[in-house]
């Protein structure tokens, strides 16, 4: 698997008001792998979940990629990667909602998850829950994943504004998670890849915190994905951190660009 050059950069921070990380991040360069997980459930069963998240589908991934074998379809018309990131993430459910039901200090633990895979010309990728994965790209930020959470449904059917579900009671329930049902569903997905596309992926401690307006003044000023990272922890913290806040940058260059810029220089 073909992959582009990348720059990326992560960081995990407990945050001001909690005692554990239940957060879990993966940066595979190598791979092209990118993974945030966001756990829940008592007795830290929350960051037993969503560690095995993380490396279940980096494990599985790393497999996949080697043998180039074609798991089942979970997303038809999509991608042999697509597929394989998936069927991955399907795995990752499976194994987490097994050990929810087999030992009472896991029970009702799960995770969201958000991963993102870059190929030669493409991103795929497989997501559940409210974790993001924003896209920076012509000097705009966009949320490209939907957040799987009650108040998301409520905006999605017109019963409440985005802003009041920002401050809403019930913001944190969501409608969707690894691991809590036998067959949970996830979103996969996938598009071209642009030079110099900039991705953000986060768990909720960084958009409950920072608006995104606040979040791309921040990447835009930074520029370079490790002090992105450190800068927006720092403002998620500042403002309270009233949650466990990760954040993942990847800054995208494709290969063809680089030969087409270096034939041009040569010339």
């Amino acid at each position: 698997m073909s992959i582009p050059q990348v720059r990326a950069a992560g960081k995990t921070d407990v945050g001001k008001a909690r005692t554990n990380n239940e957060d879990s991040m993966l940066c595979d360069d190598a791979l092209g792998l990118f993974i945030v997980a966001d756990g829940m459930g008592g007795h830290n069963a929350g960051e037993v979940a969503s560690a095995m998240a993380v490396k279940i589908i980096d494990e599985n991934m790393r497999m996949l990629a080697k043998t180039g074998s074609s798991p089942e379809a979970v997303a038809p018309g999509l991608s042999l990667t697509a597929n394989q990131l998936g069927f991955c993430a399907k795995l990752a459910n499976q194994v987490i909602f097994e050990s929810a039901c087999k030992y009472p200090q896991h029970e009702g633990m799960g995770t969201t998850m958000s991963a993102l895979v870059l190929t030669a010309d493409s991103y795929h990728i497989a997501h559940i829950g409210d974790s993001r994965i924003y896209l920076a790209r012509h000097d705009r930020l966009e949320q490209i994943t939907q957040d799987h959470s009650l108040v998301m449904e409520q905006v999605k059917k017109g019963l409440i504004t985005a802003r009041q579900a920002e401050t809403s009671r019930m913001a944190n329930v969501l409608t969707r998670a690894l691991g809590i049902e036998a067959h949970s569903k996830i979103d996969v997905s996938e598009a071209p890849l642009q030079d110099h596309d900039m991705f953000l992926l986060c768990s909720d401690g960084l958009n409950k915190m920072l608006r995104d307006d606040e979040i791309w003044t921040i990447v835009k000023t930074a520029k370079q994905p490790a002090a992105i990272c450190e800068s927006l922890v720092e403002a998620a913290n500042a403002v309270g951190g009233k949650d466990n806040v990760t954040v993942v940058v990847i800054d995208a260059v494709k290969k063809g660009f680089l030969r087409n810029l270096k034939d041009k220089l040569v010339k």
